[in-house]
């Protein structure tokens, strides 16, 4: 179990300048990427379906980074353990659809032990929660 005293003083590193400037930067790199790829996605005639699938993929992924990046700077709080197991998950489901989609991309097998060791991974990080839980 967790102090009083160790929250605080994980409440107050959380406010550090440095925190609050990596938070801005993601923001700004997230919301300019998801700018470019909009425009690009919107200028453009007759894309493939596999493009703008990809164009959408990385829209959702930036919007999430984008919210992610928005919470922070308005908590001003630390990420508790919950928060990045979350967080985790989000990026091994990414993963896991981006190497799928590379896969179906190249109509090969090269991405698919890339695909089933990033499910592999989402899997037996849902168990350890699980584990930790029960504790």
């Amino acid at each position: 179990m967790i102090s009083a005293e160790e929250t605080i003083a994980g409440l107050q590193d959380a406010l550090s300048l440095r925190r609050r400037v990596r938070s801005l930067v993601q923001l700004s790199g997230a919301a300019a990427v998801v700018a470019l790829i909009a425009a690009l996605w919107l200028t453009e005639d007759d894309l493939p379906a596999r493009t703008q699938a990809g164009f959408a993929a990385i829209i959702a992924i930036g919007l999430l980074t984008i919210g992610q990046a928005t919470r922070a700077l308005r908590r001003r709080g630390s990420l508790f353990a919950k928060d990045r197991v979350i967080a985790g998950w989000i990026a091994a489901a990414f993963a896991v659809l981006l190497a799928a989609g590379l896969a179906l991309a190249g109509r090969g097998l090269l991405g698919l032990p890339i695909a089933l060791a990033a499910f592999g991974f989402l899997l037996f990080t849902r168990q350890a929660r699980k584990r930790l839980e029960r504790r």
